[in-house]
């Protein structure tokens, strides 16, 4: 009973990223059930795969951590670390049987939350996450009234792929939320740039499965 109330609470709840993925599924088996019986079978397997990986991460390392401390926000496959202009880039790239959840990396206000539009080319082209249709979200760290200091600055940059046409977000600018919260979801396959201050130390290695709001993804110096 407590499962299904949960799966109640996550679909119901307007501040939930899995809102109106879960809605709109469930939806689409009422009507093919009724339709055919077969159809209604197959789309109740794609409503048990969308709950699975859109169920909200039981979060416990987050309680003992320090509130500099930066987390991985989505679950997959680390694929580039690299410097740039004194920043640190850390792509991670989703799996298709990985949560696509993306949650709040650190404690601190969402600064700003857009959509750039673009287009869904394959991540293997060159400038590809410059080109392709993007979600970008900056948060500012713990001192929220400081708002020049891009020290405290981390940018989370959600890109598509062919099969990445849905970066949604329902939190609005000027939150301030915990660290570990879903504030944002990516389906079905995409990939998303962490963008830390020069002050942290990268905690994860390239090639590295890192697991969202578990995995210390950098840490302050």
């Amino acid at each position: 009973m407590s499962k299904i109330s949960d799966y109640f609470k996550v679909s119901l709840d307007p501040q939930s990223p899995a809102m109106p993925v879960r809605i709109i599924t469930g939806l689409v088996v009422s009507v093919l059930g009724f339709l055919w019986l077969p159809f209604g079978m197959l789309g109740l397997l794609i409503l048990l795969w969308i709950v699975y990986v859109t169920k909200p991460p039981e979060i416990s390392a987050l309680l003992g951590a320090g509130r500099t401390d930066i987390f991985v926000p989505m679950d997959g496959l680390v694929t580039s670390i690299e410097t740039l202009s004194g920043k640190k880039i850390i792509r991670i790239a989703q799996q298709i049987h990985s949560n696509k959840l993306i949650l709040m990396p650190c404690h601190g206000k969402i600064d700003v939350n857009m959509f750039i539009d673009g287009l869904f080319l394959p991540a293997d082209i060159l400038n590809a996450s410059n080109l392709n249709a993007r979600r970008e979200i900056s948060v500012i760290q713990d001192d929220i009234t400081d708002v020049a200091n891009t020290q405290n600055t981390i940018s989370l940059i959600i890109w598509g792929r062919p099969f990445a046409r849905y970066l949604a977000s329902p939190i609005s600018e000027g939150r301030v939320i915990e660290a570990g919260i879903p504030i944002a979801i990516s389906l079905l396959h995409g990939d998303l740039d962490i963008i830390v201050p020069s002050n942290y130390e990268i905690m994860v290695n390239l090639g590295e499965f890192c697991i969202a709001g578990k995995t210390v993804l950098a840490r302050q110096l």
